[in-house]
């Protein structure tokens, strides 16, 4: 290689007055970004992210002793610089100077030796940034690799907000452009996100130190640095700004959750927090609801757990939607990997989506072999009411009188949530089979005889009609109902009645499949032979995946009439998910643990019992449990309102509870699969002490 002055060699004269004969081996066209007149540009910072994040990954796997080293620049040893704070001068930019290095040293440190490391660059800023002459938004180059040395990725975006400009009135925007570009290509993890501004305090920290030090040690050297006091500055813009301010567009210029604070100190204020709820009242409707007096905001989960921007977390006994628990790494992982490669719907061939139909057929019975995806419970639900009218030629239903089974148009109608309420003409409910308080009670000794009685009593009136029965839909758990401990032989016998007049059974296992009441399936606890077989949101751990299951003829049969196709059902990302759910159900033996888990539950809750006269009923099957609390057990009366009261108290408790029944009067406690006996004593505990309260 040749230098701009036409030689392979080029001298130099240091500092000292001596020259220096070097051997060029690759020169690099472009000026300085420092030389140029345009620094303070969107489209130079975003190529600084990206210029650096490829450098970083053509670094990654090499490795050299040498790259371990106290360096001067180097972040997780910058504390060694705080003897030459006194340089600066001014007291109150050593006193500024000072508090960065010393929560460096007892809170930043330590979080960074916890990330990813490897040899970086670390010195990107403009004096080392090349770019093309003609146009200062190319980068041509970068030189000085003189600071290379192993240490964090997120130092290496510390210093790449080197390059927005000292006074900028936009520094967070610019930070938030250099880390998303970064990002774009070699992803960065929250963590290291989290703390950038920490980073790019302690940057103009060791730079302000740096830079008096040497001015007055050795005074006869040139520093290319400009004044110290121009970086506390910086420092003082940084504290006005706030490390929350600065985060939050850098997590925001990721995606990731916004609010995260690992402590209440870190909380997300009172005005920022109205401010959300006006925006949900107004771009979400006036009257949308949400659980408790006050609304929670969340913004990160894992396992059993929701952590709130209160800054505390919360343990989750209510939500059964997460069904291997909050951001299950394993089902993260399948759903992140499938979607960097290829999203699309089931009209192409692909492996992942026959073998998920495979393996979920294979824990149903035989005969439901055939499957149907949708994006939901709602939409499973629908299909399958359209199957079962098209099977029977019938047009007629029997639900539980208070059931709840999705929200399209029809469904809504399957979903009463009320005794009370009115019906279409095409429906008819039964009366919930609840032998604590409904109208036949555990010691009566024709209880199955007398709940099943009702059932003729429904196909009657739609036969009557002439709408005859298609179909008995029933969510086997029976969640809307309070979770009653429905009587063995009780479904048998509605099965028994429903076929006898031509209709097909339609299991909702939403709510209690996929291990939920202790096996694999809740209609197989009662003993029921399914025709149609139905699963939402549990189905991916959340992410949106519905099934209908049935057998291969109603299917066929179905597919010929309608040509029913849903567009994104069964996508390749949700296929994903739900291979993953599986995985981690079976490789984690979660039914089993739910069995134990869920008995050790309901035990301690009979335990408390016998001090909380409140505590009326507790039922239910592995982890699913209704406890139902009555202000008299004798007479067995509803406690709505201290029902309603000690929701709030669990909550204030931070354990996370919801009321159902007809009454109001239930705890629906319905916690993901991984829960443990640990989790367990800690729902007790603030069970114990919320009663206490009441």
């Amino acid at each position: 290689m040749q230098s701009d002055q036409g030689s392979a060699f080029h001298t130099v004269r240091f500092s000292n007055g001596c020259d220096h004969d070097v051997y060029l081996l690759t020169y690099l066209d472009g000026v300085l970004l420092s030389d140029t007149s345009v620094r303070d540009d969107s489209a130079t910072r975003r190529e600084i992210g990206r210029l650096m994040a490829n450098v970083d990954l053509a670094l990654r796997g090499y490795f050299h002793p040498a790259a371990i080293q106290q360096h001067p620049w180097n972040f997780e040893t910058c504390s060694r610089l705080r003897h030459l704070i006194e340089h600066i001068g001014n007291v109150d930019a050593c006193a500024k100077v000072d508090e960065v290095f010393e929560r460096m040293s007892e809170v930043v440190i330590p979080r960074l030796l916890s990330l990813r490391h490897q040899v970086i660059h670390q010195d990107a800023h403009t004096d080392n940034i090349l770019v093309d002459r003609d146009d200062v938004t190319k980068i041509t180059g970068l030189i000085d690799f003189g600071d290379l040395l192993y240490g964090t990725l997120t130092a290496e975006i510390a210093v790449a907000c080197d390059s927005i400009p000292y006074g900028s009135p936009d520094m967070v925007p610019a930070a938030a452009e250099i880390v998303a570009s970064f990002d774009s290509v070699l992803s960065l993890e929250v963590e290291e996100v989290d703390l950038v501004f920490d980073l790019v305090c302690a940057r103009n920290a060791m730079t302000a130190t740096i830079a008096a030090a040497r001015l007055a040690l050795t005074p006869e050297q040139p520093v290319h640095i400009q004044s110290p006091l121009a970086f506390v500055d910086r420092l003082r813009e940084l504290k006005r700004v706030g490390r929350s301010e600065f985060t939050r567009p850098l997590r925001t210029a990721c995606r990731f959750p916004v609010y995260c604070p690992k402590t209440t100190d870190e909380a997300l204020s009172g005005d920022e927090e109205a401010r959300l709820v006006d925006a949900r009242r107004s771009l979400m409707g006036r009257n949308t609801t949400h659980f408790y007096e006050r609304p929670m905001h969340f913004e990160r989960a894992r396992g059993p757990w929701l952590f709130s921007t209160d800054g505390h977390r919360y343990l989750d006994c209510y939500n059964n939607v997460p069904q291997v628990g909050h951001c299950h790494p394993h089902v993260v992982r399948a759903i992140a990997r499938q979607a960097s490669v290829l999203n699309t719907n089931t009209r192409y061939l692909y492996s992942s989506a026959l073998e998920y139909a495979d393996r979920l057929t294979s824990k149903l019975a035989p005969h439901l072999s055939a499957c149907i995806f949708v994006n939901s419970g709602s939409e499973a639900n629908d299909v399958a009411w359209q199957m079962a009218k098209l099977i029977t030629g019938n047009t007629g239903a029997v639900i539980m009188e208070d059931a709840y089974h999705g929200v399209t148009d029809v469904i809504r109608q399957f979903s009463p949530g009320r005794p009370e309420a009115e019906l279409p003409a095409f429906l008819k409910g039964l009366i919930v089979p609840d032998p604590y308080r409904g109208p036949f009670r555990e010691d009566d000794p024709a209880l199955v005889q007398k709940y099943a009685a009702d059932a003729d009593r429904a196909i009657a009136e739609l036969e009557a009609s002439s709408h005859g029965v298609a179909a008995f839909m029933i969510d086997s758990a029976l969640c809307s109902s309070g979770v009653p401990n429905v009587p063995d032989g009780y479904m048998r016998a509605i099965e028994k009645k429903i076929r006898a007049s031509g209709g097909l059974m339609i299991c909702d296992e939403v709510q209690s499949g996929f291990g939920r009441m202790g096996q694999w399936w809740g209609h197989e606890h009662h003993g029921v032979r399914a025709d149609i077989v139905t699963m939402g949101k549990p189905v991916g751990n959340g992410h949106p995946l519905g099934v209908v299951v049935t057998t291969e003829e109603n299917l066929n049969l179905f597919i010929d009439k309608t040509r029913l196709f849903s567009t994104f059902g069964g996508n390749t990302v949700a296929c994903a998910a739900g291979n993953a759910v599986l995985d981690v159900i079976e490789q984690e033996d979660l039914i089993e643990r739910g069995r134990t888990v869920g008995g050790y539950l309901r035990s301690e809750i009979a335990r408390l019992a016998s001090k909380h006269m409140l505590i009326g009923d507790v039922r239910g099957h592995g982890m699913v449990t209704g406890l139902e609390f009555v202000t008299d057990r004798e007479v067995r009366s509803p406690a709505t309102a201290a029902t309603a009261r000690l929701v709030e108290l669990m909550r204030q408790e931070r354990v996370l509870v919801g009321s159902e029944g007809r009454d109001a009067n239930v705890l629906k406690l319905r916690p993901s699969l991984v829960f443990r006996r640990k989790h367990v004593d800690v729902f007790i505990e603030a069970l114990d002490r919320s009663l206490d309260a009441l």
